[in-house]
């Protein structure tokens, strides 16, 4: 399986190697017009990589998923590596190289 998972990356043209991948989903994906793009990191916030999220893509949409308390908004759905990071430490949980994570805007949710 992971080994699919890297072949989509480099279609999307992605490698992966000691890299981040972020992929967007929904609304989030035809709002910034990219599928998926890579940061460079390790040990992370999820906070922080979606932070560098939007200095790469260049738009904000961190308004999109998180509320003015900077909690995650009702129906938002960020996945590491297929795991909901509501099971685990929220915005704080840590996120690695080679970490694949999935992002849903509560609008595209579901």
């Amino acid at each position: 399986m992971a080994c699919r998972c890297r072949e989509r990356w480099r279609s999307w043209g992605c490698n992966l190697a000691g890299k981040i991948a972020v992929r967007f989903y929904g609304l989030m994906r035809l709002r910034l017009r990219t599928a998926a793009i890579e940061i460079s990191g390790d040990g992370l916030t999820i906070l922080a990589l979606l932070r560098l999220a939007e200095e790469k893509t260049g738009q904000s949409f961190l308004d999109e998923l998180l509320d003015k308390d900077k909690g995650l908004l009702v129906g938002t759905i960020i996945l590491i590596n297929g795991e909901n990071v509501r099971l685990g430490r929220g915005l704080e949980t840590r996120v690695k190289a080679g970490d694949d994570i999935a992002l849903f805007s509560p609008a595209g949710g579901g």
